[in-house]
């Protein structure tokens, strides 16, 4: 197979080949591990220099023709070995590589509001939970929809795939964009999934359902009725909904 990745082309043979569903779309990625030798120290250097450039993608097979772009692929793990002795040897370059998905979300589609991100992105972790999280111009309705919004959802990523995922919205903020004309949210949305505890704090933290608790006493002391239960809950959304309003919703930084 031949490969480019920047100004580096070379042809490499498989050693071993494999394929697995993706997380995020189903689609069958494959791996493979790549070996090609580098005769000349110029494009020694320029393969390590590559390698470390590619690990997020930027690595394309070519087609038969060897022209045109086939795939494309990012370095998981290089090494190399220096097979003879100086000045005739040659290095030996071993590459892990794994098919790249280029996800391009059209409409995200939660529960019952839906909205066209004019920005998007997806991390899938070692576990294969996905989240998302996305910038949208919004209606007020379709914002006051997303306020509603509790518990479990499912959301469908048009133009990613169309098999829905039952995911909890994150949070969500809102706002007008700096020129104060377009009104838009940005929000996360991860996979339901059970809690656990990694290096960067507790994943899925459980549901604080103290207030609820609260709640249920006052009632089973008639302290309140059905209607203040309601009027309470609408208040509490109505003041948690506009702590969320931005200055700026399109301020820079990472979406996740």
């Amino acid at each position: 197979m031949r490969f480019r990745a920047g100004e580096l082309e070379f042809n490499a043979t498989v050693a071993d080949a494999s394929q697995s569903p993706s997380a995020q779309t189903g689609d069958l990625l494959r791996s493979m591990t790549i070996q090609f030798r580098a005769q000349k120290t110029a494009m020694h250097e320029l393969a390590l220099a590559e390698a470390a450039l590619r690990q997020a993608g930027g690595l394309f097979s070519l087609d038969d023709g060897g022209e045109a772009p086939e795939a494309e692929w990012r370095v998981r793990e290089s090494t190399f070995s220096y097979v003879g002795s100086e000045p005739w040897g040659i290095n030996h370059h071993v590459w892990r590589i794994e098919q790249v998905e280029r996800l391009a979300c059209e409409r995200l589609m939660l529960g019952p509001v839906t909205l066209e991100p004019y920005e998007y992105v997806e991390q899938v972790s070692e576990a294969g939970v996905v989240r998302l999280a996305a910038r949208a111009t919004v209606s007020d309705a379709d914002l006051d929809a997303l306020s509603r919004l509790d518990g479990p959802i499912e959301v469908i990523r048009q133009g990613i795939s169309s098999t829905p995922r039952t995911m909890v919205l994150d949070g969500y903020v809102w706002g007008a964009d700096q020129a104060g004309s377009v009104q838009a949210v940005a929000l996360a949305c991860a996979d339901v999934h059970e809690p656990s505890v990694t290096l960067a704090g507790i994943d899925a933290r459980p549901r604080d359902a103290v207030l609820d608790d609260l709640i249920a006493v006052l009632r089973a002391k008639s302290v309140l009725g059905d209607q203040d239960v309601l009027d309470l809950r609408e208040r509490i959304r109505q003041r948690r909904h506009a702590a969320l309003r931005v200055s700026n919703i399109n301020a820079p930084g990472p979406l996740i």
